[in-house]
C-alpha cells in the first residue's frame, strides 16, 4: 500500500503500530514518497550478463544472475527485455576478461590491468623500456574529453612519458590489436608494438 493513502491508526485500519511502522518504512525506502512528497528513495541494481548473440537470438548460449548463477537464454532474454538501462561490456571472446567499461567507471577492473600488462609489458613510448609495473595506465583519449575505460584507449606510460604526452604535443592513437602511433610535435610517426599479441576480436575462419 502507498504511503500516500495510508492513515496511520485510522478508522477501521486493521494494522497494529508496529505494522503500520514496517509498512511506512518501507514505502520511504522503496518509492521515496511521503505525504508531503519528500524522500528519493532506492531502486536495487540487479546484474544480469548475457551474451549478445543470445539477447539476438543467434544463440542459446546461458545468462548469468549475479548472485545466482546460469540461468536459462529466455529467461536471460526476459529480464533484459524488461531493464531500464544496459551497461556495455565488452569481453575477450577466449578469455572472458572485461576488455571494456565504457564511460561507466574510469577505474580499471583488474582483470583488465591484467591483461594490458601482458600485452604491453613495458611503458609504450617509442624507445622507452621502464616495466609496466612501474608505469601508469593511461587513458590515451582523456577521461575528461569522453575517453572510455577500454583495451583500446589505455596503455602503459611510465611517469616522465606520461607528463610528455599530456605537456607536450605528442598525440597517440590505437591502430588496433595492441599498436600504437605515436605523432611527434614536428609531424614524425614511430609506431609501438605490443609485447604480446593479444587479438580483442574473434578469429575468422
Amino acid at each position: 500500500m502507498s504511503l500516500q493513502h495510508t492513515q496511520p491508526q485510522g478508522p477501521g485500519e486493521p494494522r497494529t503500530l508496529t505494522q503500520l511502522r514496517t509498512d511506512v518504512l518501507t514505502d520511504l525506502l522503496i518509492d521515496g514518497v511521503t505525504p508531503s512528497g519528500l524522500g528519493t528513495g532506492i531502486r536495487a541494481t540487479v546484474n544480469v550478463t548475457v551474451p549478445v548473440l543470445t539477447l539476438m537470438g543467434l544463440s542459446e548460449e546461458a545468462g548469468h544472475l549475479e548472485g545466482y548463477g546460469p540461468i536459462d537464454p529466455d529467461t536471460a532474454r526476459r529480464l533484459a527485455a524488461g531493464a531500464p538501462s544496459f551497461t556495455r561490456l565488452l569481453v575477450h571472446p577466449e578469455t572472458g576478461v572485461v576488455l571494456s567499461v565504457g564511460r561507466t567507471r574510469y577505474k580499471v577492473p583488474k582483470d583488465l590491468k591484467r591483461w594490458l600488462r601482458i600485452r604491453d609489458e613495458t611503458c609504450r613510448f617509442p624507445g622507452c623500456n621502464q616495466p609496466a609495473a612501474h608505469s601508469d595506465l593511461d587513458h590515451s583519449l582523456d577521461w575528461q574529453f569522453q575517453g572510455i575505460t577500454a583495451h583500446d584507449n589505455l596503455a602503459h606510460l611510465c611517469p616522465g612519458c606520461h607528463a610528455l604526452k599530456s605537456e607536450t604535443g605528442w598525440s597517440l592513437k590505437h591502430l588496433g590489436d595492441g599498436r600504437l602511433e605515436w605523432t611527434s610535435p614536428t609531424g614524425r610517426s614511430f609506431n609501438s608494438e605490443p609485447a604480446t599479441e593479444l587479438p580483442a576480436d574473434p578469429p575468422t575462419f
